[in-house]
């Protein structure tokens, strides 16, 4: 067998390969007749056609030299995990081995009808609001939403992470207005104005009036916002007043600090 094998590599590949699966074959080495006809050119698997365990594969069958020489040079390796290896001829690049390829990750951008996910900048007529994560069509992302800088795409992994801060965000704010609310409601304030006879004002006390008084009790930007706000006023007796303090006495204010979150302040105005 070592002198026809070294014969062969005379022989075109294809031919030289089948002889030598004849000779084990006559020989009675099945294994080697099995690798040695995969690695032929005549077999175009679909995947790779032996897969051998090497920790089992030892050094019990040894080949002559001019044998083993071809066969590596015929038969690839491609070790894909411990001990183990793959022999065979991808029929896409044949004697190239096999190419192992990860996983493509899924674009969580996309939603069904190929549209996609994007987060609103700033607010669109017919769309919707800033901050808002909403599904278009690429088209009017392309053209309109991302022309204007109006819309950014979004992740359903960025979409969870800002979830999670405004969670956080909302969960900070509602302890400070809390603290505030308790501060507040144990202040007497008390506004010194100028009044005529009967305790008439010369001029009224208003909402701008009697926040600026309590803001002087708080650090700078305590009670500063929008959703900061007086929703009403009352007077002594419990009647809500429809404008602005026009008199001297005690009053009631409702201040809203938060969502869900208000406090009642006792307000004088003396003389």
């Amino acid at each position: 067998i070592h002198s026809i094998a070294c014969s062969t590599s005379m022989m075109p590949k294809s031919q030289s390969l089948f002889t030598l699966f004849l000779l084990a074959m006559l020989s009675g080495q099945t294994s080697l007749a099995v690798e040695t006809y995969a690695a032929s050119a005549f077999i175009q698997s679909a995947s790779p056609s032996i897969i051998l365990d090497t920790r089992h594969h030892n050094k019990a069958q040894q080949l002559p030299k001019g044998l083993e020489q071809m066969n590596q040079q015929n038969r690839p390796n491609i070790k894909i995990s411990n001990g183990i290896k793959i022999k065979g001829i991808n029929p896409s690049l044949r004697n190239s081995g096999v190419v192992l390829h990860a996983k493509k990750k899924k674009d969580t951008t996309v939603g069904k009808g190929g549209k996609i996910q994007v987060k609103l900048l700033k607010h669109v007529a017919g769309t919707g609001q800033a901050g808002d994560v909403i599904m278009v069509a690429p088209a009017f992302f392309v053209n309109k939403l991302q022309k204007t800088n109006s819309a950014v795409r979004i992740s359903n992994d960025e979409v969870a992470k800002e979830v999670a801060e405004k969670a956080t965000a909302d969960k900070a704010a509602k302890d400070n207005a809390i603290v505030v609310k308790e501060k507040l409601e144990s202040m007497q304030l008390s506004l010194a104005k100028k009044a005529g006879p009967g305790g008439h004002l010369f001029g009224g006390v208003g909402n701008r009036v009697i926040l600026n008084e309590l803001q002087k009790e708080f650090p700078k930007g305590c009670l500063e916002g929008k959703h900061i706000k007086i929703s009403q006023i009352k007077n002594s007796e419990g009647k809500k007043l429809r404008g602005d303090i026009k008199e001297i006495g005690n009053y009631s204010v409702t201040i809203n600090l938060l969502k869900g979150i208000s406090a009642d302040v006792d307000f004088s105005v003396v003389t």
